[in-house]
């Protein structure tokens, strides 16, 4: 058993490395780093001559069975199962024996330092003996995420962003490509269009404070990914239209298409950086057959766009008055660029709140888009 070995191997060649600790556990400090970026530590405990690390801290989404003893890491194409009190553990598929016995303590789990990094692909195990900290880089996450629709599982593994889906027998097959990892968590919301289409939607906030929005959307036709579009946004975070009557409005930030419900056909595709005249990413608030409102990512400048003639009109100097204008032009708090919400349209008159956030603004204001 390959794995079995590598392990032994790989314990024995350390075996030097770290301190010995007779009776019972000392006190003591990891610190890891991870592959995908990132890094961090707490403490870390000595006993019986075996370094233990709080496995509930390293690894995400750990399961527990009803009796609390035995937890479980499903990650992508990575596994291994741990018991409280067991010398033995299962590593994607094998029996392998630790050089000492997980236990819990204050409601965590540790397990042995050695296993935690081998079982997650870590290198460079090493033990500072001045600071007492036992440190590894390199540790893989092998993050996933897995949702469900309609009977079937769709798993997207973090790192590559590759979306899976497996069927009711458990045959997998690759289902889309996101084209970018996922940094830290994902949503997933699932939509059938009135032409039969499916509209999968995925988004990542990550960051601290999430300042960074990534969001994709593929269309699916009989369970093929026809169509697709990604954007990330900073900070600032508007909501997209997303439909024309029954037509589909893809929007990567750059450009928006207009897909054909039913036959997924690409109907149109507008050049937003040519109409917002900045190399930004764009967010498009209301679409409609003769005009449709853009906003720049960065300057945060809502306009409005005539499609017939391709003209633009910066709504704030229209709609309001000098004091919100130098607002407009000087803020940056909490992101640069107007507070003007698009709110209906009747008829030929668009309607906006302007949400200033230093003092109550009750007024609605309106722009007439009449020829």
């Amino acid at each position: 058993m390959r794995v079995k070995r590598s392990l032994t191997i790989f314990i024995l060649a350390l075996l030097l490395i770290l301190p010995a600790a007779a009776g019972a556990a000392a006190q003591a400090k990891y610190y890891f780093s991870w592959e995908e970026g990132g890094s961090g530590g707490g403490t870390a405990l000595l006993k019986n001559g075996v370094t233990f690390v709080p496995l509930t801290h390293v690894v995400d989404d750990l399961s527990w069975d009803s009796s609390g003893k035995r937890a479980q890491f499903d990650g992508w194409n990575k596994s291994f199962a741990v018991r409280v009190g067991s010398l033995t553990v299962m590593l994607d598929g094998e029996i392998v024996k630790l050089e000492g016995a997980p236990f819990l303590f204050e409601k965590m789990l540790y397990v042995p330092a050695r296993f935690v990094v081998y079982a997650l692909g870590g290198g460079n195990l090493t033990w500072d003996a001045r600071t007492k900290t036992v440190k590894a880089d390199h540790l893989k996450t092998f993050k996933k995420y897995d949702f469900v629709h309609e009977g079937l599982k769709y798993t997207v593994e973090g790192k590559s962003g590759i979306v899976n889906v497996t069927d009711s027998k458990g045959v997998q097959r690759e289902f889309a490509r996101l084209g970018t990892s996922i940094k830290e968590s994902l949503s997933f919301t699932a939509e059938r269009t009135p032409g039969g289409l499916t509209v999968f939607r995925w988004a990542d906030f990550y960051g601290e404070p999430h300042l960074n929005n990534q969001f994709f959307t593929l269309v699916v036709k009989d369970g093929k990914v026809i169509q697709q579009a990604s954007v990330h946004y900073w900070n600032r975070l508007e909501t997209n239209v997303t439909k024309l009557g029954s037509q589909l409005l893809l929007i990567d930030g750059k450009t928006l298409r207009i897909i054909e419900d039913g036959t997924g056909t690409l109907l149109e595709t507008i050049d937003l950086v040519k109409l917002g005249g900045e190399a930004d990413k764009y967010f498009v608030e209301y679409f409609a057959e003769d005009v449709f409102l853009l906003r720049a990512n960065s300057n945060g400048i809502l306009n409005l766009v005539d499609r017939d003639t391709g003209s633009v009109t910066i709504l704030y100097k229209e709609l309001l008055d000098a004091k919100h204008q130098e607002y407009v032009a000087y803020n940056d708090t909490p992101y640069r660029g107007d507070m003007l919400k698009f709110i209906k349209r009747e008829g030929d008159l668009l309607y906006f709140k302007n949400e200033f956030p230093y003092d109550k603004d009750n007024n609605t204001y309106s722009i007439s888009v009449a020829d």
